[in-house]
């Protein structure tokens, strides 16, 4: 199979990538610069200087797959945000999505997956959430991006059978993850609390398990649906960040409540403040997947090892 990837040296694109090209797919990737090119021709794949937002360049990328994984985003790495934070995200979601979109039209594809995210569901009160529950009428400003994406890939689907697959990804964490990094080094140095309680459910995905869900879904593509891809334990933060203080012989959290975080702005400390259950049952029944790491403690000893540590 011939694939084109969007997002290829991003932290999911490259162990997705990785993995197509050890499963034997032929990948071409799209690279922003030089670096990205040699990272991109490292990893066993052919690399496609441009971007996104040439409609030209998209429809010879496009025209040249079988399948098209589009994994690019543009994540602030930074934990309190404003809107001009997510104007480059925003603006993949929305027009470099409908460039591959519209490349795809007059172009028979075996699949098309789309990297979403689970935090759409928005804050559920620990409930757990299905693939068919309707989304919240009022998401954050940063998520309506994603919402619109996801509304303008199902619609090629119907208007157009472009075979449209969504991955819902609940929160990526890896040793290449910046969130991740930084949250090991804030709890090691006592600067990530617990808000609230500390009873809400975080649910996790390692970020290779993510990848994997990503090749599946291109492989034996299940057109116009829509997966949630999740391990198999949501934890209370509270345990979470004590057993990560724990394995990293860091002081115990401090607490802080939802009210000081709402007053010290902090976007970070109201999004850790959610609460949210991600079933999986239809990727694992529909695609055969599942995870390698079910529980965030065996992603993290995964983690701790690739950093030398001990766990």
């Amino acid at each position: 199979m011939k694939a084109f990837v969007t997002g290829a040296t991003g932290v999911l694109g490259q162990p997705t990538v990785r993995l197509l090209v050890a499963r034997g797919h032929q990948v071409t990737a799209l690279a922003r610069n030089e670096r990205s090119a040699r990272l991109v021709t490292e990893m066993g794949a052919t690399p496609l200087p441009g971007d996104l937002f040439d409609p030209h360049l998209m429809r010879l990328a496009v025209h040249g797959a079988d399948s098209v994984l589009h994994l690019a985003t543009a994540i602030p790495k930074k934990p309190t945000t404003n809107a001009g934070d997510w104007e480059m995200n925003d603006r993949i979601r929305r027009d470099g999505t409908r460039n591959l979109l519209n490349a795809a039209q007059d172009h028979k594809l075996h699949s098309f997956v789309a990297q979403s995210i689970t935090f759409l569901y928005g804050d559920t009160r620990g409930e757990w959430k299905r693939e068919q529950d309707p989304l919240p009428r009022k998401v954050s400003p940063a998520l309506k991006s994603a919402v619109e994406m996801e509304a303008n890939a199902l619609a090629e689907y119907k208007i157009n059978s472009t075979p449209v697959v969504i991955l819902r990804g609940a929160s990526f964490y890896g040793p290449t993850a910046y969130s991740t990094r930084a949250m090991l080094d804030a709890i090691r140095e006592r600067r990530f609390p617990v808000v609230g309680s500390g009873s809400q459910y975080w649910h996790w995905i390692y970020v290779d398990d993510m990848a994997r869900a990503c090749v599946v879904a291109a492989e034996h593509p299940a057109p116009g649906e829509i997966f949630n891809v999740a391990d198999d334990w949501p934890f209370h933060a509270a345990d979470g960040i004590n057993y990560i203080a724990a394995q990293l012989n860091a002081p115990a959290p401090f607490k802080m409540t939802s009210l000081v975080a709402q007053a010290l702005g902090s976007s970070s400390a109201s999004f850790y403040a959610q609460s949210a259950r991600f079933r999986t049952d239809k990727i694992k029944k529909m695609l055969g997947w599942t995870p390698k790491y079910p529980t965030y403690r065996e992603g993290l000893a995964e983690i701790f090892r690739q950093l030398g540590k001990r766990v």
